[in-house]
């Protein structure tokens, strides 16, 4: 139970590291897109590395734990993220499949909502920038929480 927690915080986190370095890329492309606008000097564009340091430091430190359940011989692919899908047996099978079934449910569900809120960013665009980026990466954060309330069983 312990470990599909943190695979699931883990997962969250890295989406969370990639909406943060995907906002401060639209702020650059922003600020670039100005000065193509407007092509008089000054010519400024701010940039924050961090989000992108932290996301390198952060795929090192997965790629450590990758390497330790490797080494403790358990099954688990260095493309499959979450890192744990709890396939030992025939029962842990059967549950998995279930809750990866109603990852997929909420996806049909969600992604007709999450196209409907995209509908209203042009009301508030000036207010929340960011908003595109947030609602897309909504999509993935559903899923990740259908399959690990469903896979709580095993």
């Amino acid at each position: 139970m312990r470990s599909s927690i943190l695979s699931m915080l883990l997962s969250i986190f890295t989406l969370v590291l990639f909406g943060w370095a995907l906002t401060t890329l639209y702020d650059a492309y922003t600020q670039f897109a100005f000065i193509m606008k407007n092509p008089t000097p000054p010519w400024e564009v701010t940039f924050s590395v961090w989000p992108f340091l932290i996301i390198f430091l952060y795929g090192i430190l997965l790629y450590f734990l990758y390497r330790y359940k490797k080494k403790k011989k358990e099954k688990i692919s260095i493309w499959l993220f979450p890192l744990q899908f709890s396939e030992r047996d025939e029962r842990e099978r059967e549950i998995s499949g279930e809750a990866c079934r109603k990852a997929f449910i909420s996806t049909w569900i969600s992604a007709p909502i999450v196209a409907s809120l995209l509908v209203f960013y042009p009301l508030f665009e000036e207010q929340f920038r960011h908003f595109p980026i947030f609602i897309v990466l909504l999509i993935p954060i559903i899923q990740i929480l259908t399959y690990f309330f469903h896979i709580r069983k095993i």
